[in-house]
């Protein structure tokens, strides 16, 4: 399907730019730029906003916007990010233009991950037509290629929601496999988040018991937005403990940045993969659930 320079990972998931600009005319593609803005708030952790004004000062051509939040997420919720109501998740993506036949192309002008948790929300709803832009708005522009400014007119479509349970975790789904070793359970934040020794804190801080890490700035550069090449994706991975024959279950402070490590287990071809929707975020302010530090 692709020219992709990354080729052990999938060029049905994992798009390049050559790619896209030969595609971008193709009457079933929509793409959509997914960049959220996460501002640091002392009595919140961090507000989350929309960016549709940078969208509206650049965008790929054709390139509708989609909110991680507000377009995709229960709201008000007490934790931020979660997937709505299949019925009403299925009415917002038709709305924008996405159906049951559509192919979709997701990129972010900032933080890869907003490609990635777009990508993710639409994939634990069933739909199977997602991509990700290898290297974002960064890539396409630095390329010299076509950028658009204002609205976009993308007509509605049907989109049907057809759960994936198994991608989507909640508390007593990740409390009932920890210990058990056909099970990894994988920490995305930074080395200092998952020991504990610094960076935000989401109520307390450490990780899940039992749990391994995985930096997501490791699984893809947060300046260029190119992941990281195969095989070194393969060995971060294998040194957590996530290899292909075991359940994977991703989780951050938010589910947000997790969603790089599960897209890129996915485009390296793991078949059981899953993401903590809450994360640290219940994790780690509900002193039940057991935690370590060090």
């Amino acid at each position: 399907m692709s020219d992709n320079t990354n080729p052990q990972m999938n060029p049905d998931l994992l798009v390049s730019t050559d790619w896209l600009a030969a595609h971008l005319d193709d009457p079933d593609l929509r793409v959509f730029d997914a960049t959220t803005v996460l501002v640091p708030d002392p009595e919140l952790e961090y507000r989350v906003e929309g960016d549709r004004d940078g969208w509206a000062a650049g965008h790929i051509p054709g390139a509708g916007y989609i909110n991680c939040q507000d377009d995709m997420s229960v709201t008000p919720h007490e934790y931020r990010f979660m997937l709505p109501d299949p019925a009403d998740f299925a009415a917002r993506m038709g709305a924008l233009g996405i159906g049951d036949d559509t192919r979709v192309v997701l990129y972010s002008r900032t933080q890869p991950f907003w490609a990635t948790r777009a990508w993710w929300a639409l994939y634990a709803m069933g739909f199977d037509g997602g991509m990700v832009l290898d290297g974002g708005y960064a890539s396409w522009t630095s390329e010299g290629r076509t950028v658009a400014t204002g609205e976009e007119i993308i007509p509605p479509a049907t989109f049907t929601a057809r759960p994936r349970r198994e991608v989507i975790f909640g508390k007593d789904d990740v409390r009932a496999v920890l210990g058990n070793p056909e099970v990894a359970v994988v920490n995305a934040l930074s080395a200092e988040q998952f020991h504990g020794t610094g960076g935000l804190v989401f109520g307390r801080p450490g990780r899940i018991a039992n749990s391994t890490n995985a930096p997501y700035a490791d699984v893809c550069d947060m300046e260029s937005g190119v992941f990281s090449d195969a095989d070194a994706l393969k060995q971060m991975f294998d040194a957590a403990g996530a290899t292909p024959d075991k359940k994977i279950v991703n989780y951050c402070g938010g589910g947000i940045s997790a969603t790089l490590a599960f897209f890129a287990q996915k485009a390296l071809g793991y078949e059981d993969v899953a993401l903590y929707d809450a994360s640290m975020q219940e994790w780690g302010k509900d002193e039940t659930l057991p935690m370590e530090i060090g």
